[in-house]
């Protein structure tokens, strides 16, 4: 069976190609295009359809989530589809044409899309609950599913209260000055660690009309009228005492909903997931896997950049009765060809050297940043070591280097670290690890200070030996320095999507303050080496 997997329209679109249960290949627009939540769906879906790997003759059905961007699939009857969806079924099957020829299609409620990607990561066990938390869905903006028989079966609609979902961050940023867009709540989230949760803020904001949610002109009003409060005012100290009042109520909220619905066992509660962008919050992930004393599943891509996978997921098990394979977070795009990659150091007036591990840790020792690329990018906003910027977070001054220099981020976001499995489990005994960097933990003091934010924590990337470039380097780092970690960021410049090339990291960073660039197997020094 031969599986095309689309999230059509919206930001952060994206295709993937599914054979015989397994994620063949998969691209989100934005890292072809570098516009950050890129909707131009019908890039990635050329690219895709271009690929080797892609039987594109033989495709069998084409899984899409909502909404559809209905001049890309030319579907005859989306609107009785959609009638479906927006009345409750999960998902309507139909046709659509596709290079030139009809093919079975099967339109994905926006909602089951992100919760079969998130139960594909709780191995669609029995009993699993799945909460699906986000800004704005098809008919949503929180929901909650129950994995039951190989059913998804939907169990509540928007249970969570306005400062429980993604549209409160939204709201919270947008009162506080920062905006509307897609990468807001990241920016203000980080806010929270720099301020104390404030009663009377709280009580205020748990005051509000929740009609909010439905009525924009409503909350308008209430935004208006908040912001002549003193306590909302969005000066620095008073923004950080509102964010971390909000983040408290937005985790006690997402707690108390998971409470009453999770599956209790003889040995505590049932297996949990979460999707959507709301899963993306580290503070509130790390005090859900402490209160329930176990693993939360939370795929890497949780946000709308899922669906690429998620539409197909669904299809896949709860359509066909099929289940996927694991999938690979490693799996966006595909590694560029070393001929490129030497064309374009050439041409850049850059010298290709073999890579050599102990050279790359002892510039990162003297305090150089290195950014390094391997294989198929990330699926997903988190840098995990196939397309980071990495730094010596024992450098003072590198948190500033590397995240208001090189990326010109706001002064105070922390920077992530990544850390070998054995290291981590000697300075967390007790401590679940962290794959995907969806986790916070107390940093101790002195252990990398440059990648401690200001409340003493890390969201921290733990590594197995699957990945033996960066576990090596690590090795080879701490070696020579006694330090555990490496700072690792995403590899982008300044309002653009994660590099995805040896031209992207160049077009960012040739003329900027990195110093040496790795690409798989060959590296480059932007000047003499140290």
């Amino acid at each position: 069976m031969k599986i095309l997997s689309l999230h059509s329209a919206g930001h952060d679109t994206g295709v993937g190609y599914f054979e015989d249960g397994r994620l063949v290949f998969a691209v989100e627009t934005e890292r072809l295009t570098r516009v950050k939540h890129d909707h131009r769906s019908d890039i990635a879906l050329q690219h895709v359809l271009s690929q080797e790997c892609v039987d594109t003759d033989a495709i069998d059905l084409v899984a899409v989530s909502t909404p559809v961007r209905s001049a890309l699939l030319q579907i005859p009857d989306l609107d009785h589809a959609m009638e479906r969806i927006n009345a409750g079924a999960p998902h309507h099957r139909t046709t659509c044409d596709l290079l030139g020829r009809r093919v079975d299609c099967v339109v994905v409620t926006h909602e089951l899309s992100h919760a079969a990607l998130a139960a594909h990561y709780a191995g669609h066990e029995d009993g699993t609950l799945v909460l699906v938390n986000e800004g704005r869905g098809q008919l949503t903006r929180s929901s909650l599913f129950r994995v039951e028989e190989d059913r998804l079966e939907w169990i509540a609609k928007d249970p969570l209260p306005w400062y429980g979902n993604g549209f409160g961050w939204t709201a919270i940023g947008h009162l506080l000055g920062f905006g509307k867009s897609p990468s807001v709540a990241g920016k203000v989230m980080a806010l929270g660690g720099y301020g104390q949760p404030d009663t009377r803020i709280g009580e205020q904001l748990r005051a509000v009309d929740p009609r909010v949610m439905h009525d924009l002109e409503l909350a308008e009003r209430v935004r208006a009228e908040l912001a002549q409060r003193p306590e909302f005012h969005p000066e620095f100290e008073t923004a950080a005492h509102v964010v971390a009042t909000f983040q408290e109520l937005f985790t006690e909220a997402v707690h108390a909903v998971l409470d009453r619905h999770v599956t209790r066992t003889a040995t505590g509660v049932g297996p949990i997931a979460l999707g959507g962008g709301c899963a993306l919050n580290i503070v509130a992930n790390s005090a859900l896997r402490e209160a329930f004393g176990r693993d939360i599943a939370v795929p890497p891509a949780c946000g709308d950049a899922g669906h690429l996978a998620g539409a197909g997921i669904y299809a896949l098990t709860y359509v066909l009765g099929q289940r996927p394979e694991p999938l690979s977070v490693y799996g966006n795009g595909t590694g560029e060809p070393r001929a490129d990659v030497l064309a374009t150091l050439d041409t850049s007036g850059l010298k290709a050297v073999p890579y050599d591990a102990p050279a790359v840790a002892r510039l990162l020792a003297d305090g150089g940043v290195v950014a390094l690329t391997e294989g198929a990018a990330e699926l997903g906003p988190r840098a995990l070591g196939h397309r980071s910027l990495l730094g010596n977070p024992a450098a003072s001054g590198m948190r500033k280097r590397m995240s208001e220099k090189l990326k010109q981020r706001e002064w105070y976001r922390p920077l992530g670290a990544v850390m070998r499995d054995e290291r981590f489990a000697e300075l967390y005994p007790a401590g679940r690890p962290s794959p995907y960097m969806l986790f916070e933990y107390q940093l101790p003091e002195g252990t990398a200070p440059e990648a401690r934010h200001i409340n003493g924590t890390c969201r921290i990337q733990t590594l197995g030996t699957d990945q033996p470039r960066l576990h090596g380097l690590l090795a080879s780092f701490e070696a020579q320095t006694g330090v555990p970690a490496l700072i690792n960021t995403s590899l982008n410049g300044p309002g653009r999507a994660i590099a995805h090339t040896a031209r992207h990291v160049l077009d960012d960073f040739a003329h900027s303050d990195v110093d040496l660039f790795v690409f798989d197997d060959v590296m480059a020094y932007r000047s003499e080496p140290r």
